[in-house]
C-alpha cells in the first residue's frame, strides 16, 4: 500500500474525525483504511483499475469519497462517506451494512461491508422494479476483495489492465 496515493484530496482530517464517522455509521474501519484517510482524505487514485475477475470488465475507480472534518457545514453532501451513507440508506438504495467509500466512472458504489470487512461492488443501475428490494440489493452486490488491504493491493494502473 506504500505506493498507493490519492490526488485532489479534501482538507486533512484527524483521528477524531474518523472516530466520529465510525460512531455515526456503527463501524470500526480497518487500520489500513484509517491510515490512508489520515494521509489522503479521499481523491482520485493513482492506481484506479480493479481487474481481478476475467468474467467481468475491469472497474475504474473514479474517486474515493472524503470524510467530513469537524465543523464542516456541508457534511450531509454525498461527496462525504457519512453523507452518502445516510442518504443512500434512507432512500433504500443501499442496505445498511454497506458503507460507500468510492465510486466507479458510472456512479456505482464501492463499499465496505460493516459485518465482514469485505469490499463490495454495488451496481446502482441494475434495479428491477418488479422484484423485492431485498433481492435487488443482493443482485446488485459483487465481492471485489476480502479486505480493504487486499482491495488496495489489487488496484492497478491502466496500462496493466490487459496484461
Amino acid at each position: 500500500m506504500d505506493d498507493f496515493k490519492l490526488f485532489n484530496s479534501d482538507v486533512a482530517i484527524s483521528v477524531l474525525d474518523i472516530d466520529a464517522l465510525e460512531s455515526e455509521i456503527g463501524m470500526r474501519f480497518p487500520a489500513e483504511f484509517r491510515a490512508l484517510y489520515l494521509s489522503f482524505n479521499g481523491g482520485e487514485p493513482n492506481r484506479a483499475f480493479w481487474a481481478e475477475d476475467e468474467n467481468y470488465e475491469p472497474i475504474r475507480v473514479e474517486d474515493f469519497k472524503s470524510i467530513a472534518s469537524d465543523g464542516a457545514v456541508d457534511k450531509d453532501e454525498t461527496k462525504y462517506i457519512g453523507g452518502c451513507f445516510r442518504l443512500m440508506v434512507s432512500r433504500n438504495v443501499l442496505p445498511a451494512h454497506l458503507v460507500p467509500f468510492a465510486v466507479d466512472e458510472a456512479g456505482n458504489f464501492i463499499c465496505l461491508d460493516k459485518n465482514e470487512g469485505k469490499v463490495i461492488y454495488f451496481a446502482v443501475d441494475i434495479f428491477q422494479p418488479d422484484i423485492d428490494m431485498h433481492l435487488n440489493h443482493i443482485n446488485a452486490q459483487r465481492v471485489l476483495s476480502l479486505s480493504f488491504h487486499e482491495f488496495i493491493g489489487s488496484l492497478i494502473h491502466e496500462d496493466q489492465v490487459d496484461q
